[in-house]
C-alpha cells in the first residue's frame, strides 16, 4: 500500500466487514463516509431478498444517483444566482 503526503490509514466496519484505506480526508469525514455506507447498504439489505453483494452494489447506485442529483441541483443554483447577481447588476446600473 502506497501513503501519499498527509494520508492516514483508517479501518472501517461496513457491512459486517473490516476495510481498510487511505486518505488524506480528516478522520471525522472519514468515519461519517463509511457510516453513510453502511447505513445505505443496511437499508438495502433490510429489504431480505438481495445478499451482501447485491446490497452493496445497489446501495452504491443509490449513492451515484443521490450524487448526480446533487450536482444538477447545485448547476442549476449556481445558474440561478449568476442571474439574480446580473439583474442584480443591471438594477444597480438602471440597464433594465
Amino acid at each position: 500500500m502506497i501513503t501519499r503526503k498527509n494520508e492516514k490509514s483508517y479501518t472501517l466496519h461496513i457491512a459486517g466487514r473490516d476495510y481498510t484505506i487511505t486518505s488524506a480526508d480528516a478522520p471525522e469525514r472519514v468515519r461519517r463516509v463509511a457510516v453513510y455506507m453502511d447505513r445505505k447498504i443496511a437499508e438495502t439489505g433490510a429489504s431480505g431478498f438481495v445478499n451482501r453483494e447485491s446490497a452493496a452494489v445497489i446501495a452504491g447506485l443509490t449513492v451515484a444517483d443521490e450524487l448526480l442529483t446533487a450536482q444538477d441541483d447545485n448547476t442549476r443554483l449556481r445558474r440561478e444566482l449568476m442571474q439574480a447577481r446580473q439583474e442584480l447588476n443591471e438594477l444597480k446600473h438602471g440597464t433594465k
